[in-house]
């Protein structure tokens, strides 16, 4: 029988499967061999990546062979460089729990379908950030947003071994930071109406 069937789960986080699974959710995972996958499949694979802390990724197969699959965050514009090999391969995602349900994996044909869609709102997601940032920016240059939407934000301050970092709140969710010695921002749009240095 070519499935070792133990069921593992796991905590995701990270933003490469966006779309399909969010920070905290459960994934439960079965082990299986490369040769019962399929396209479409996500699994978890061990990275050789040094700058991931754990080196686990979550990501869907996009094509495969018998001996190596290719792989792809949902949430990715291109494919991962490192091919799924038996000894890389942790498993397959089958069911994930949020907020105490339980939801199947769209896995196979359906999940690559699935997959292909996010893919495409991406390009159309860059595109459009592309044709409107030129009057995005005129418009925070007037300042309107900034007299008319004012959000109650909390500030918070840290001192890290990098240096003082500001975090900017709203409803229980990070909308900005500034690392305060190099004064480099981090917006969530578009809190960086009401936020941070003024445009130039």
């Amino acid at each position: 029988m070519l499935t070792k069937n133990i069921k593992n789960s796991l905590i995701y986080s990270g933003n490469s499967m966006k779309g399909t699974f969010k920070p905290g959710d459960n994934l439960f995972v079965n082990s299986i061999f490369l040769k019962k996958l399929n396209k479409g499949d996500i699994l978890v694979i061990k990275s050789q990546d040094s700058k991931l802390i754990d080196k686990k990724l979550v990501h869907r197969i996009v094509n495969k062979s018998d001996n190596t699959s290719i792989t792809r965050g949902d949430n990715n514009p291109q494919n991962d460089d490192e091919p799924v090999t038996e000894e890389n391969l942790i498993g397959k995602v089958t069911y994930y729990e949020r907020k105490g349900k339980i939801h199947k994996v769209c896995n196979g044909r359906i999940g690559l379908i699935w997959a292909r869609v996010l893919h495409g709102r991406l390009h159309i997601i860059r595109a459009m950030k592309f044709f409107l940032r030129k009057p995005y920016r005129l418009l925070k240059k007037t300042g309107i947003i900034a007299r008319l939407w004012r959000p109650k934000i909390e500030t918070i301050y840290f001192e890290t071994q990098d240096g003082p970092l500001v975090k900017y709140i709203h409803k229980d969710r990070t909308v900005a930071s500034c690392w305060v010695d190099s004064k480099r921002w981090w917006f969530r749009r578009p809190y960086d109406f009401v936020i941070g240095p003024k445009v130039k």
